[in-house]
């Protein structure tokens, strides 16, 4: 993986964690931080740096998976060709449902695993120990997100383990300093600037996409 694509996936993780991560995971992150009214300063940071680590350390384990996909999938020129040109269709979908959401992101996000993941969210959340926020954070981690599938279809366009388990960590840690510092405060960024950042990293998901589509049709071809 090259310094150019390292930097454009901390770009856009930071990006869009301005303006969708803040929205959909604020509400997680507000209701753990209500678990810590009671807590001493030294513990709300252990316990705070467990939750956000366990989120990252779910999204290296799907880009792992994905990553193992990628390698098995890929063989040869013809089936790299299909991948990049089935995901780069994918991207560019991706994008115009996370610019106009409404219907066409809820089933790319599916409900159905989010409300699965929320039961166990409010099962452990009455609990108040370290486990249940790293627990927590983990949960976080595997909350169906169109942004977060862009990053694994990036793993598995990588076609290897290891580039797949390097793009969710970058991606993770990337999302780690606004998730931290402004999750609390959501309202302190206004609607309008997180519907240009979402347009703007959107539309280089969609120029991505594109591009990977051309260079999977010119392989097949």
């Amino acid at each position: 993986m090259d310094i150019s694509t390292v930097f454009s996936i901390i770009s856009i993780a930071l990006m869009f964690s301005i303006s969708h991560c803040i929205g959909m995971c604020g509400g997680f992150v507000m209701a753990y931080n209500a678990k810590l009214s009671n807590k001493t300063r030294k513990e709300i940071v252990f316990l705070s740096i467990s939750y956000h680590l366990s989120r990252v350390f779910a999204y290296v384990c799907l880009g792992i998976f994905f990553g193992f996909f990628g390698s098995i999938v890929i063989l040869n020129l013809k089936t790299k060709g299909f991948v990049f040109f089935i995901v780069g269709v994918f991207l560019v979908i991706l994008s115009i449902a996370l610019i106009k959401r409404g219907n066409l992101l809820a089933f790319i996000e599916n409900d159905k695993i989010g409300n699965l993941i929320m039961r166990f969210f409010k099962k452990f959340s009455k609990r108040n120990d370290a486990l249940s926020f790293m627990i927590l954070g983990f949960l976080n981690g595997l909350l169906p997100c169109g942004v977060v599938y862009y990053f694994l279809a990036l793993s598995l366009s990588s076609g290897s383990i290891f580039n797949g388990f390097l793009v969710m960590f970058i991606f993770g840690l990337s999302t780690l300093p606004v998730m931290l510092i402004f999750s609390g405060t959501v309202g302190l960024v206004s609607a309008k600037f997180k519907h240009t950042m979402t347009i703007a990293t959107s539309v280089i998901i969609a120029i991505y996409g594109v591009y990977l589509s051309y260079l999977g049709f010119m392989a097949i071809k």
